[in-house]
Formats: structure tokens, sequence, C-alpha cells
């Protein structure tokens, strides 16, 4: 379906954004084919129902802070909704990645209060009380120093004293504020880059060696083409002390088919349940989940842990990955220690969760995972999509982390 001009031109975008996110209601994002599509960055419409369409990039009546002719767009403001629960870091990271508009950090909270509905207001008219009030404290702290000073002199110089009060209150009234405590915190610049520069900085170690006097086995990252220290030794080393859980990664994107929301009902109840229909209760998403699995034809038990972000990922971490869910974008694995989602695959096990009345995207041929079809509506028949996952997670544990089956 193609965007309806008309439609677009009569209705403000903020304000069905703000609609349709009070009254959770779903938006839809349609490819250049007119095809439904939850990839923000294949999109090229927005829909609002029957309400209205508009252009990905449409401006909004939302003006940066910092900006009196700098509006947020239409696919900005639906990317930072869908990433609100991150921190402004590894959201500023993700934003700069996909090549979108960024919320500044300024704007974030007073955006989110009228997105949501807890506030009316667009932030425009709290940044103009804020800088009325601020140039009326700056006439009344000069004043009052003045009358401090002018109070020991003689009523001549009082008089004198209160017709340049007088004058110095009209001055000031006149001035103009360039420059105030949220425009300061505002900011249009990127950060993406620091920590390349610290690593350029800070360059690690190469032949640093331990106690015993042996070279040390190279940290994550450090190998030649991103591998990780997955040899003899390093395998050795690791199992010498008690394993961590293995690990599990899920896209971070709300819109996402699988994802911090709904992981726990998928592997632990056997069940798919739309991530929408669980945040529309209102519970946070958690920072990680563990999924308890009783090992097929064995009394084993594995624990399991869930996440969104490697961005705290320590070497024991990434040896202690097993299984990646992703939605086909490549800009899923930015800044990860292999340097491709090919290279990501030939590391750990992958899985592309799909309605199986879909077609796979085209990305997910070169990459070698497993695509798992759910039902749309037959929910009887989850259980079984959920048993052949964990048959091929205990396969890959088997053959490739068998320290993890021990």
């Amino acid at each position: 379906m193609a965007s309806n001009p008309a439609l677009g031109q009569t209705s403000d975008p903020l304000e069905l954004l703000r609609q349709y996110t009070t009254q959770k209601k779903p938006v839809e994002l349609l490819d250049n084919d007119g095809n439904l599509t939850t990839d923000l960055l294949q999109a090229t419409t927005v829909r609002f129902g029957e309400d209205a369409s508009f252009a990905r990039d449409t401006p909004t009546s939302y003006s940066r802070s910092n900006s009196d002719s700098d509006q947020y767009t239409l696919s900005a403001l639906l990317h930072f909704l869908d990433h609100r629960d991150q921190s402004f870091y590894e959201y500023m990271k993700m934003t700069n990645t996909m090549g979108l508009q960024t919320v500044s950090f300024g704007d974030r909270v007073t955006l989110l209060d009228y997105l949501t509905g807890k506030s009316t207001s667009t932030g425009e008219e709290k940044q103009q009380k804020q800088l009325e009030q601020q140039q009326q404290m700056a006439v009344d702290t000069v004043v009052d120093s003045s009358r401090r000073a002018n109070k020991a002199r003689t009523d001549l110089a009082g008089d004198s004293g209160r017709t340049a009060n007088d004058g110095t209150r009209d001055i000031l009234r006149r001035e103009r504020v360039l420059i105030n405590t949220s425009s300061v915190v505002s900011s249009s610049k990127s950060f993406a880059k620091v920590p390349d520069l610290i690593k350029e900085i800070f360059p690690p170690k190469h032949g640093a060696k331990g106690a015993d006097g042996k070279p040390m086995a190279p940290v994550a990252g450090t190998l030649a083409n991103g591998a990780l220290a997955s040899n003899g030794v390093a395998r050795k080393r690791v199992s010498q002390r008690k394993r961590a859980n293995p690990i599990i990664v899920v896209p971070a994107a709300t819109t996402a088919m699988i994802n911090m929301y709904n992981i726990e009902e998928l592997l632990q109840k056997h069940q798919f349940v739309d991530s929408r229909t669980i945040m529309e209760t209102g519970g946070p998403k958690p920072r990680e989940v563990f999924i308890d699995h009783q090992v097929t034809r064995s009394s084993q038990r594995i624990r399991v842990r869930v996440v969104d972000s490697v961005q705290d990922f320590t070497e024991a971490d990434w040896n202690s990955l097993i299984c990646v869910f992703t939605q086909g974008a490549a800009w899923q694995f930015k800044n990860w220690v292999w340097k491709s989602p090919e290279e990501v695959f030939q590391n750990t096990m992958g899985f592309y969760p799909k309605y199986n009345d879909e077609r796979p995207k085209d990305s997910i041929k070169s990459w070698g995972v497993e695509v798992i079809n759910i039902e749309r509506t037959k929910r009887h028949m989850d259980k079984a999509a959920v048993v052949g996952l964990w048959s091929s997670i205990e396969q890959y544990l088997a053959s490739k982390k068998p320290d993890f089956l021990n």
C-alpha cells in the first residue's frame, strides 16, 4: 500500500503517534512494494491504521531543544520509542549505526512523557518558562545585590541607587538568553567514535606474560579477523574453572518477533506470545532472563542466560555464547568481536524466527542460520517448534561446546 498524500497532508504524524502509543494501537511499516515489514530501515511508509500514512522520514512538529529550525523525523521518534528502555549510550550507538536521527539526551524525558501521555506539553512551553524564570532570577539577583550595597548610604545616595536599580532592571529585561541549563546538556554531536579513540590511545598489550612466565592467551577481539581464543589451550583453561551459564542473545528491538519480552514464554513455557501483548501490561523489559532446561534423554539440567546486549561482554561471556536469535538485520552485530554476520554464525548457532506464511529475508541466505517457523494462530503447534529448537541447541552443545553438558 502506497502512502496517501491527502491524509499525510491533513494529519499531524506527531499527534497520531502519541494517540497510537497511548492507546497501544499498532503502527504499521510498509516497504517499497507496499508489504508489511518489521524492519524500520526497509520501510518507506508508516501507516496509522485507516487514519493516515506518511513517508518514513516525514518531519514532525516536535523541535529539538537546541534548534528552532530542526524537527525530529517520524522514523527517529519510532526508533526512540522502540529503544526507550536502553541506556543513552546503547541507543546512540545503535542509532548512529543505522544512520537515523538521534533524540538528544536533553529531550528524552520530555519527549517520552509526551508520547506516552504523561504530559500534554511538547517541551517548548517548559523551555520558555525556564527561560523566563532564569531571566527573572538574574534580575532579582542583581537588584538584591545592589540594594544591599546601597543600604548604608545616605538618603540621597539611596535615591540614586534606586534609580540605578530601575535602569539595571530595564537593561536586563532587554537581554536575550543565548544559552541555558537545557541547551547546555543538549547536543547534536555524535560520540560513536569515542570507543575507537580509546582503543587507539590504549591499545591491547601483546606478548604479556602470566605469573607462570608463559604468554597469556589473547583476550576477545585481539586475534586476527576478530576470532575468539577458542583453541585447545583456551578451552582447557576455561574448563579448569567453573563454567558460566551458556548465553543466548536476542534482538534488542521491541519490534523483533522474539525479544526480551517474550523469550521466557517461548523457551520455558513452550508457547509463543506476541511481545506487544506483554508490553501492553506495562511491565519493564528485563535486563536478563534465566531459562532452566531439562536435557533430552538425560537427568542433567542446564541454566541458560538470555540477554539482548553484548556491550559488557567479557572473554568468558563470548566463550559462553551458544546461540543468537536474529531478525535478519546486519546492524545487530555492530561492534561484535566477529566482523560480519557470516563470521558470527561460524562461531555460534543462529535462529531466524518467522511466521510460517512469511518469506525469509534474502539477507540470511548466506548466514547459515536455522529458520524457526511459528504458526500465526495455532498455538498448540508452538510446543513442537520449541522442542525442535531445543534439540538443535543440544546437538550444537554436544558437538561444539560439550563442557556445558558435563
